[in-house]
């Protein structure tokens, strides 16, 4: 089993820049998804509140559809299941899941997706339809520059204010 927290120090020590990385996206998933001591702390307005260990939901999840399926007893299932440790591909449906979720959820119904207090944060994402527009561009050529039409599309906002628990 792998700690998730050194996966992550290993992946955010080698990063050299800040675009995306799928593969980072599955390492990361995959060390969280198996590593049963991996937790974070929740925060609401009084402080931490309490403590969320993505491994062991995942884990109940997946044990809960083993005993409702093939009819085992949950303690069996549970037991199955935490012997089973999750692959790449396994890390790569949940990554995938997960965006879809976001972007359905908070496109589609046009409500706020709170992502949880945690210690220095309490970010909320919502889908924002951004309006066509006209923008100058630098051009390459001397201190000319250039219009540009973007078209009307949608995209998320993230609102994050300083929480109270941050505050005191």
């Amino acid at each position: 089993m792998e700690n998730a927290r050194q996966v992550i120090k290993e992946v955010a020590d080698n990063v050299s820049q800040k675009s995306s990385s799928r593969k980072d996206e599955i390492t990361v998933m995959k060390a969280m998804i198996n590593d049963p001591d991996f937790k974070v702390d929740v925060y609401g307005k009084t402080g931490k509140e309490d403590e969320y260990f993505p491994a062991r939901e995942v884990r109940k999840v997946v044990a809960n559809v083993m005993a409702a399926t093939a009819k085992l007893p949950g303690k069996e299932a549970q037991q199955l299941v935490d012997s089973y440790e999750f692959t790449k591909s396994d890390a790569s449906a949940f990554v995938g899941l997960a965006k879809e979720f976001v972007g359905t959820y908070t496109k589609e119904t046009g409500r706020k997706l709170p992502l949880g207090g945690r210690i220095d944060s309490n970010i909320e994402l919502m889908w924002k339809q951004i309006p066509a527009r006209k923008v100058e561009v630098p051009s390459s050529i001397g201190s000319k520059r250039s219009e540009t039409f973007i078209p009307e599309h949608g995209g998320l906002k993230a609102s994050n204010p300083c929480p109270p628990w941050v505050e005191k």
